[in-house]
């Protein structure tokens, strides 16, 4: 069966572990278990399947949703709601959490380029979504078309909005503020206090994601601008965005082929490159290349793979040879550690505590390119 493989950039998840910490919400605690190198975030080319972001965010808005009930309780009779945490994680954007995008924005020309590079990075750093400028009267909008249906889209789809705006003033000198704004989902809090954080109407349900700003701001020059620097910035955004391009088609692949190759026992490097039609050197060099091994995916596939099968309540033995394990005690102590439990303890446990919506053919949650 083929699958999509769907990641997000690494620094993106950074950016929002860090933007948590600074919020009271440190998950970081997590990554372990996740299969997550905290440390590998920083590389350029790491990359994060969407599964793990989307269970970090879902814990993080469990452990918020309970704080703000907590300070509710507490708080004087009248006293307005907070800002929702997908604005909060808006606000906390840095030139770090835009990596590249931040100085090829910043030293672009107009407010228009910046956009138009918004547009063409946005599905390599999120991941979930694509990105397009088009003019509608005397406004232009910016719209994401969002795929999946991970629990936390809508708190994702509200910080990027959030990020764009809070990122937009700053390079234009507080001044790019939208005509209005569109969520596809329904409203986290009051409308009033979305339209504060905005300064705009802000309208809920509709039939798209999209931030609507005069067509006339377009042309304004940025304080910024430097031709050098832009020029430069955008042959590294492009770089980034053709190898992602490229690393993404061959992991589906390998991905596909591992797969295929585990109903004989653990996937030997001949036996992946022959399912890939590749020379064995051919598949090494190609996965070093994405900043992978094959014992790496191996061990991914395995361990997503397990986690449909025990939450589906397969037979632990039948799980163990559909994983390629030659003996179940092997299977055991993988599951271990993988999940910090034995297979037949995280079964009820991680049943009883989902909370996540995500897609069968979603990349193994381990995944991540140095």
């Amino acid at each position: 069966m083929g699958i999509t493989v769907l990641t997000a950039a690494g620094f993106y998840l950074r950016y929002l572990l860090d933007a948590l910490a600074g919020l009271g919400l440190d998950v970081s605690a997590e990554l372990p278990a996740l299969g997550v190198d905290q440390a590998a975030l920083a590389n350029p080319s790491c990359r994060v399947s969407l599964d793990v972001v989307d269970q970090i965010l879902n814990k993080a808005a469990q452990a918020d949703a309970a704080r703000l009930a907590d300070m509710a309780a507490q708080a004087p009779s009248g006293q307005g709601p907070g800002l929702p945490l997908g604005l909060r994680l808006g606000a906390a954007v840095t030139p770090v959490a835009l990596d590249v995008l931040a100085y090829a924005s910043m030293s672009s020309g107009t407010l228009g380029d910046a956009i138009a590079l918004l547009c063409q990075f946005e599905p390599y750093r999120l991941g979930f979504a694509q990105c397009g400028l088009k003019q509608e009267g005397a406004e232009s909008v910016v719209e994401l078309q969002v795929s999946g249906a991970w629990a936390s889209l809508p708190l994702q789809v509200e910080t990027a909005f959030a990020g764009w705006v809070e990122f937009g003033r700053w390079i234009t000198g507080n001044v790019s503020h939208p005509v209005c704004i569109e969520f596809a989902h329904q409203a986290r809090a009051p409308v009033a206090v979305y339209e504060a954080f905005f300064h705009c109407p802000v309208f809920f349900e509709r039939q798209r994601h999209a931030v609507h700003v005069h067509a006339a701001l377009l042309s304004r020059p940025l304080a910024a601008s430097n031709p050098h620097v832009s020029h430069l910035m955008r042959e590294e955004l492009q770089r980034r965005v053709d190898r992602y391009a490229k690393g993404e088609q061959f992991m589906v692949r390998l991905v596909q082929a591992i797969e295929a190759c585990l109903a004989d026992g653990t996937p030997s490097l001949d036996q992946v490159a022959q399912a890939m039609s590749l020379a064995p050197r051919q598949l090494r060099a190609q996965a070093a290349e994405a900043g992978t091994t094959l014992v790496n995916e191996v061990d991914a596939v395995r361990q997503r793979l397990a986690r449909q099968y025990l939450t589906a309540s397969m037979p632990l033995a039948e799980v163990s040879q559909r994983l390629g394990y030659s003996e179940q005690s092997a299977f055991s102590r993988a599951c271990v550690r993988w999940f910090g439990v034995s297979p037949g303890k995280w079964r009820p446990d991680q049943a009883a505590s989902t909370i996540t919506c995500c897609p069968a053919d979603t990349a193994p949650p381990s995944r991540q390119r140095t």
